[in-house]
């Protein structure tokens, strides 16, 4: 799809909106489409005069201005920015977005842009990267605890990455989802079943922020209307997973080589994976799950439905805050203790003999995983019990592709922030 640049950039939320209709199930993806999305915000104050933003100078800085570099085409996802000083701030704010709000920021000190005099350019590289797309960037200030002046906006069209699932080149079945890149991790903003929605007016939109200690936080404020603008029996499908991701999910969605992440690899031959997690919640009135995942392939080649062979062979979820109303499956097992809790186990012998999920007992806003427990628990249950059960096998031949962290989306509103998301062997 043709995507324009704009000529505004929206102040009060960095944001990462993703809307339309997709292809395929939890793998797929669609591109940000205008439909469907509802974003807010303030637009650059000042009057503009020639692209520039008008205002007085003072001595050793500036009160608005133009930002300088980079601009056009770029050969890299992750540019050097360089804007002009302001004098007496205390901080600065680079602010990267799409057409749709798909973007990220970084806040940085005037000592570390090299900037603190107040005089002459700032200068700063942010670890986030968003890839084939055209975007604008602007940079914000922070004057004596309040709002400083804002630079204009610059647009800029970054380069396709090979481990990013192209958005504006993009021409294959599946359409790709807006995503930001950061150290081992995808940030991806996953709707992947929206096209049961009949009520097109749905929203997600995906922040991603670094801090000027260089930590990343995601968060995402959805609004997936009610329960009954999904059709007669669409408010028993999830919508969507807004997720982050270590590992290779898809051909095209890969946040790190094997030597960075250590996947993908056999069951059989996995480390001790332990998964940390941390998560708030705030004006929440929906339907969802705070859920973590993987795919086991029949193979090392890891790919799904947007490639040119989907090799999915298993999926195992972990449930650790769980929805009012839905439940994963069958119920199989309750009470089961895998790394020192209480879970109950589902299963889905008559749609998908290929899936199990873990439900906390004890729902967590934080904790940390042994994901190998969860995985060598149902080789062994699903190997003692798949005749009887009528499903399949983790078989220990299989490869695991990606850890996932998201929400599955029924309906509702809210916004939802992970403050941590880590995955160290």
């Amino acid at each position: 799809m043709t995507i324009k640049k704009i000529t505004f950039i929206l102040l009060s939320a960095t944001v990462l909106a993703a809307c339309g209709s997709s292809d395929s199930e939890d793998t797929g993806g669609t591109t940000a489409t205008t439909a469907g999305t509802t974003t807010a915000g303030t637009t650059t104050s000042g009057e503009t005069t020639g692209g520039t933003t008008s205002g007085e100078t003072t001595s050793g800085g500036t009160t608005s201005g133009e930002a300088v570099a980079p601009s056009g085409l770029l050969d890299t996802g992750r540019p050097e920015f360089v804007w002009p000083a302001v004098a007496g701030a205390e901080q600065y704010r680079i602010v990267v977005q799409d057409v749709n709000g798909n973007g990220y920021d970084k806040r940085v000190d005037p000592v570390t842009a090299g900037c603190q005099t107040g005089e002459g350019t700032c200068s700063a590289v942010t670890s986030m990267g968003y890839f084939d797309n055209d975007l604008t960037w602007s940079v914000e200030s922070t004057v004596n605890g309040a709002a400083g002046p804002t630079s204009d906006p610059i647009s800029i069209t970054t380069p396709v990455s090979p481990n990013m699932q192209p958005i504006k080149s993009n021409t294959g079945t599946c359409e790709a989802w807006p995503s930001v890149a950061y150290d081992k991790y995808v940030v991806l903003n996953n709707s992947w079943n929206s096209k049961v929605m009949t009520n097109d007016s749905w929203s997600q939109i995906i922040n991603v922020s670094e801090d000027a200690n260089g930590a990343v936080s995601s968060s995402w404020t959805y609004d997936w209307l009610t329960d009954s603008d999904a059709g007669q029996f669409g408010e028993f499908e999830v919508k969507a997973y807004p997720e982050v991701l270590y590992g290779p999910k898809l051909g095209t969605h890969v946040s790190g080589s094997k030597e960075e992440t250590g996947l993908p690899e056999l069951v059989r031959n996995l480390p001790e994976f332990v998964v940390t997690y941390d998560f708030t919640e705030t004006n929440t009135d929906a339907e969802r799950n705070v859920a973590l995942e993987s795919f086991f392939h029949d193979s090392c080649s890891i790919q799904g439905p947007c490639d040119e062979v989907d090799n999915r062979a298993y999926e195992m979820m972990i449930w650790v805050n769980n929805p009012t109303i839905r439940t994963p499956g069958d119920l199989a097992l309750t009470g089961v203790m895998v790394d020192n809790k209480l879970w109950n186990v589902y299963i889905k012998p008559r749609s998908n003999k290929h899936y199990i999920a873990f439900t906390a007992q004890t729902p967590s806003t934080s904790g940390t995983i042994n994901w190998k427990r969860f995985v060598d628990w149902t080789v062994q249950w699903t190997d003692e019990n798949s005749e009887a059960r009528e499903i399949d096998k983790l078989d220990p031949d299989f490869c695991m592709g990606a850890i996932e962290i998201g929400t599955e989306m029924w309906w509702g509103q809210g916004t939802f922030t992970l403050n941590k998301f880590e995955v160290t062997r």
